[in-house]
């Protein structure tokens, strides 16, 4: 009986040794197997991380070099398909072929902002340059000119040169203008001078000056703001005058207050619409930078170099479109209280002393003798005060060239103006205001029909 149990239990042990032999001799198969597709795989893996390396990111640049649409597709081994390795493969792949795209197109931007910043450098420099030629000659001409206007005062030669020169004053202002937008200085000094000059000096600069109807002020513009302030007002005035009827005037008034002086301008032109008046607003305010290539063939400089000014200076421009009581356009042109100085006072010199009582004459029977009156003519020419009324060319052209008529036949005085900011003598004396009826008007007149606006400065 025990020998037949130990037999079963023997042969048990047999069967559970032998089925345990069977599965650790499976098992180690499977193992063996596993192994190898493993080392298969890592041997894949090695082989696609030096594919990747040495082939499909080098050939990755190159392909998107000469093509950037071109595909990043990257090939594994048949083992790694649909595996997270062939994803992670791929997926940093695609971000290396995107870092390249966007660094060619980094790339690319650059060169292009550089081409054009060099362009747009080398244009305006040459358009500088020609423009301060153009300045320095007409201020040689004009200064030619006011010496021969001092020698032929009051002959038939002055009425030519005081057209002449009035000319030149308008040549130098639009040559001035595209030095100003390619970044240089205005090119006179002048000492501080009274709101009524800067208006008046900037009517001397544009062609329908007669049309101009400014009002007074005594306030003082510091010196160093006179030149751009009479600049940027010939720029406006130029425009209203231009966008307006040859029959219409152009008011010129202005409105101080508690943190400076605003100077407007308004006329009784065709007016602007909704998208001029946003293009210009912007501009002025600076919002838009001037760009020399895209002004055209005809470029219209007036409101960049009012901005320029108004940018360099401390100036405010604006316009408005509705603003004229003339059913025009409004510009006006801020001046802050720190570029205006204090007003001069004005000297009333010493009251006059009373004229003695005159004696009555009488007659034999006591009347009084009645005198005869004789008309006399007073020969004393009339002294320089400011008028309401638009200067004339030549007394604009005096503006100017700093000369300064006292009356027909008068002396003449000049002044001793400081150089040019921009490196050309532009300044022939002081900016002086002359009086009313002392010149002959030699205006050019108003033009027969109204100016193309294609040829404003707008």
């Amino acid at each position: 009986m025990n020998a037949e149990i130990a037999l079963w239990c023997t042969a048990v042990a047999l069967v559970v040794a032998i089925a345990a032999a069977v599965y650790w001799a499976r098992g180690a198969a499977r193992l063996r197997t596993r192994i190898a597709g493993l080392e298969e795989a890592c041997e894949a893996r090695d082989a696609a991380v030096a594919q990747l390396v040495s082939a499909t990111l080098p050939s990755a640049s190159d392909v998107l070099s000469d093509s950037p649409a071109a595909s990043s597709a990257v090939a594994v081994a048949p083992v790694l398909d649909r595996t997270a390795f062939a994803g992670d493969i791929g997926v940093l792949t695609q971000r290396y072929t995107t870092g390249i795209r966007d660094m060619q197109r980094d790339v690319a931007e650059a060169v292009r902002k550089r081409v054009e910043d060099e362009a747009h450098q080398t244009t305006e420099s040459a358009v500088r340059s020609f423009a301060e030629t153009v300045v320095s000659l007409g201020a040689n001409l004009s200064k030619v000119v006011a010496e021969a206007m001092r020698q032929h005062r009051g002959d038939a030669t002055f009425e030519t040169l005081t057209l002449i020169d009035h000319t030149v004053q308008q040549m130098i202002r639009q040559a001035q203008s595209y030095v100003v937008v390619c970044g240089g200085l205005p090119g006179r000094r002048w000492p501080a001078q009274p709101m009524t000059d800067v208006v008046r000096g900037a009517m001397g600069r544009i062609q329908d000056y007669q049309r101009i109807r400014p009002r007074e002020l005594p306030r003082q513009v510091v010196g160093q703001a006179v030149e751009p302030a009479v600049h940027a007002v010939a720029t406006l005035l130029d425009n209203a005058a231009r966008y307006s009827p040859p029959g219409s005037f152009v008011d010129v008034t202005f409105q101080e207050g508690h943190h400076g002086v605003t100077i407007i301008v308004d006329d009784a032109g065709v007016g602007m619409n909704s998208e001029q008046l946003d293009a210009a607003r912007r501009i002025l305010s600076g919002q838009e930078p001037v760009d020399l290539h895209r002004l055209g063939p005809h470029p219209k400089i007036g409101f960049p170099t009012v901005a320029a000014l108004s940018r360099r200076y401390g100036f405010q421009a604006s316009i408005d479109g509705s603003g004229s009581p003339f059913g025009g356009t409004r510009a006006a042109l801020f001046i802050p209280e720190s570029l205006l100085a204090a007003e001069v006072p004005i000297d009333q010199g010493e009251a006059p002393e009373a004229a003695p009582a005159e004696v009555m004459e009488t007659t034999d029977t006591g009347l009084p003798r009645r005198k005869r009156h004789i008309a006399t003519v007073d020969t004393q020419p009339l002294p320089p005060v400011l008028s309401a009324s638009p200067p004339r060319a030549s007394i604009a052209a005096a503006w100017q060239s700093g000369a300064h008529s006292t009356g027909t036949g008068g002396d003449t005085r000049t002044g001793s103006g400081s150089g040019s900011e921009s490196g050309s003598t532009t300044g022939t004396g002081t900016p002086t205001p002359t009086g009313a009826g002392t010149d002959r008007d030699t205006g050019t007149g108003r033009q027969d029909s109204p100016s193309d606006p294609a040829e404003g400065t707008r």
